[in-house]
C-alpha cells in the first residue's frame, strides 16, 4: 500500500538557530511499514518546503494513506498539511500520531482531516492499522487507534508497552534526508545524529506528561543492539557526534557501564551527549561515561528552591545539583542545565536563586523555560482546575499567570537570566555563524533574533 509520512515544520523559537532534529518516532514507524508497504517520507521543516512545494510533492507520492507526526506545538501545522492532503484527494486517508494524539487521543478528530488518531507506542498498532486497511477490514479491536466510524468516533484500548526494546528495527534513516539533521552546536562536531536506547521514566515530575506514551517501567536495548546502530551511523552517514535522545540515560548503572565497555571493546571513536538526573549519577560511572567518549550531559536541575523543587516533585535536592556539576568538572564532562520560571506559587525570590544556582553551576549553556502547560501534566491539571492561566492557546497549551507574574514580565526575566548566564549575544552570533555555513539563515530569522534581544 502507497503510504507517506510527514513531519510537520516546526515553528523557531529564538530566531536565529535552532536545530532540525531527526524524528526517532516517525523513522521508527517508516521502520516497521517498510518491506510491507511502499514507503515515501516527507519532513517539511528540514527540506523548507512552503505549501506550493509539500502539495506538489504529496501530489508525486499519489499515497493511499498519510501518517503525520505531532507534537502539542506543531499540531496547527499538521491540520493545515492533513487539509492539504484532503483537497488533493479527500479518499486518502489520514492518521496522526506523536505526543499530541499520546496526550490526548480523541481531540485530532475533532477535524475532519483526520481519520484516525494513534496513540501509544505506535509500532505495532501501525503494522496491524495498515495491513487492516490494506485488506478492507473493520478496525474495530485494533489497540491504541481513534477512530471515526458510522457510529461516531470510537476509541479502542491502549496497547501494552513492548517488553523487549530489540525487537525494533532501526529507524529507517535512509527514507530521510540525513543530510538535513545535525546538531553540532554543543558537541562541536558534525554531523551529530540522534538515537535512543531506552524507553520510559521511573519519576513523576508534576510538569513532565511523558509517562502518558512510554508508561514509568524502564525499558533499554542491550548493549550489543544499540552499537550496532552506532556503527551503521558511522560507517554509513559518517556519523561524528551520537546525541542520546531520551527521557533518563543515566537511570541504570549496569547498563551504562556495559554500554560504555561495548563502545570501548569495539574501538569506536565518536563524541557524545544525554540526559540525565543529578541523582542518578557518580563518579565511577561519569569516568567509565568519558573514557567512552562522553563530552556533555544535559541535567534538569529546574529551580534554584528546593520548595519548588519539591512542589514539582523533581525529588532531587540543591546538595544533590551542586554535587553532579562538581563531578562532571572533576571527571572533565562538561554539564548543560535546563531551569523553569513562573511555576505556580514561585516567588521573584526563587527566580532569583535559580539565576543565583545557574551563575555558580557555570554550566555550558543554560535554558531558562517560561513553565507553560501541556497536556496532561498534573501541573496542567492543577494550573486548568484552579484557572491559573491567561489563555489557553494552540489547542490545550495553556499561558500560566501566577500571583507574583504575567507572561510579559517573565520574557523580560527570561532575557535577563540568559544574556546574565550564557552571554547571549556570544551565543547568537555562533548560531548565526552555523545558520551562514548551512546556508540556512533568513532575513526573517535575523528580525526575530533582533526583536528576541530586544524584548519585543
Amino acid at each position: 500500500m502507497k503510504t507517506l509520512l510527514i513531519n510537520p515544520d516546526t515553528p523557531t523559537l529564538y530566531g536565529i538557530g535552532g536545530q532540525c532534529a531527526f524524528p526517532l518516532g516517525l523513522g521508527y514507524i517508516a521502520a516497521v511499514l517498510e518491506g510491507r508497504h511502499d514507503v515515501r517520507v516527507i519532513d517539511v521543516g528540514a527540506e523548507r518546503l512552503n505549501n506550493d512545494s509539500l502539495r506538489k510533492s504529496i501530489s508525486e507520492v499519489n499515497p493511499e494513506i498519510v501518517g503525520i507526526t505531532s507534537d502539542t506545538i506543531t499540531f496547527q501545522r499538521s491540520i493545515e498539511i492533513a487539509e492539504i492532503v484532503k483537497q488533493i484527494d479527500k479518499n486518502i486517508i489520514v492518521a496522526i500520531g506523536g505526543a499530541h494524539s499520546n496526550v490526548l487521543p480523541a481531540y485530532p478528530l475533532k477535524y475532519d482531516y483526520f481519520d484516525i488518531s494513534v496513540y501509544g507506542e505506535g509500532e505495532r498498532t501501525a503494522v496491524e492499522l495498515w495491513d487492516r486497511i490494506e485488506k478492507g477490514e473493520s478496525y474495530e479491536g485494533i489497540k491504541g487507534i481513534v477512530f471515526r466510524g458510522r457510529d461516531g468516533i470510537t476509541i479502542n484500548p491502549k496497547r501494552e508497552l513492548m517488553a523487549n526494546q530489540d525487537d525494533l528495527p532501526f529507524p529507517a534513516r535512509h527514507l530521510f534526508p540525513m543530510n538535513k539533521y545535525s546538531a553540532e552546536d554543543y558537541l562541536h562536531v558534525s554531523p551529530v545524529y540522534a538515537i535512543s536506547t531506552s524507553r520510559g521514566c521511573p519519576f513523576s515530575c508534576a510538569f513532565c506528561s511523558n509517562n502518558v506514551v512510554f508508561g514509568k517501567k524502564y525499558r533499554f536495548r542491550t548493549s550489543e543492539n544499540v552499537v550496532n546502530e552506532i556503527e551503521l551511523l558511522i560507517n554509513k552517514y559518517n556519523c561524528r557526534g551520537i546525541y542520546f535522545r531520551e527521557d533518563l540515560f543515566t537511570v541504570n548503572e549496569k547498563r551504562v557501564m556495559a554500554l560504555c565497555d561495548e563502545i570501548r571493546k569495539r574501538g569506536l571513536d565518536f563524541d557524545w551527549e544525554c540526559e540525565s538526573r543529578v541523582n542518578t549519577i557518580n563518579e565511577e560511572m561519569l569516568t567509565t561515561m568519558k573514557r567512552a567518549g562522553c563530552k556533555l550531559i544535559w541535567f534538569g536541575v529546574e529551580s534554584g528552591s528546593q520548595r519548588v523543587l519539591d512542589d514539582l516533585n523533581k525529588q532531587i535536592t540543591l546538595s544533590q545539583i551542586r554535587e553532579a556539576y562538581r563531578l562532571c568538572q572533576r571527571v572533565g564532562i562538561k554539564a548543560g542545565a535546563s531551569f523553569i520560571i513562573g511555576v505556580p506559587g514561585e516567588t521573584i525570590d526563587d527566580v532569583q536563586n535559580t539565576i543565583a544556582l545557574a551563575e555558580e553551576l557555570k554550566p555550558e549553556f543554560a535554558w531558562f523555560n517560561i513553565f507553560t502547560g501541556y497536556p496532561t501534566s498534573p501541573l496542567y491539571e492543577y494550573v486548568k482546575k484552579n484557572k491559573l492561566y491567561e489563555k489557553e492557546i494552540n489547542h490545550g497549551i495553556l499561558i500560566v499567570k501566577t500571583n507574583e507574574f504575567d507572561r510579559r514580565k517573565l520574557g523580560k526575566i527570561q532575557r535577563y537570566a540568559d544574556r546574565k548566564v550564557n552571554g547571549y549575544m556570544k551565543r547568537l552570533f555562533r548560531q548565526a555563524f552555523l545558520e551562514v555555513k548551512r546556508g540556512t539563515l533568513t532575513r526573517q530569522k535575523v528580525m526575530r533574533g533582533v526583536r528576541y534581544l530586544l524584548g519585543r
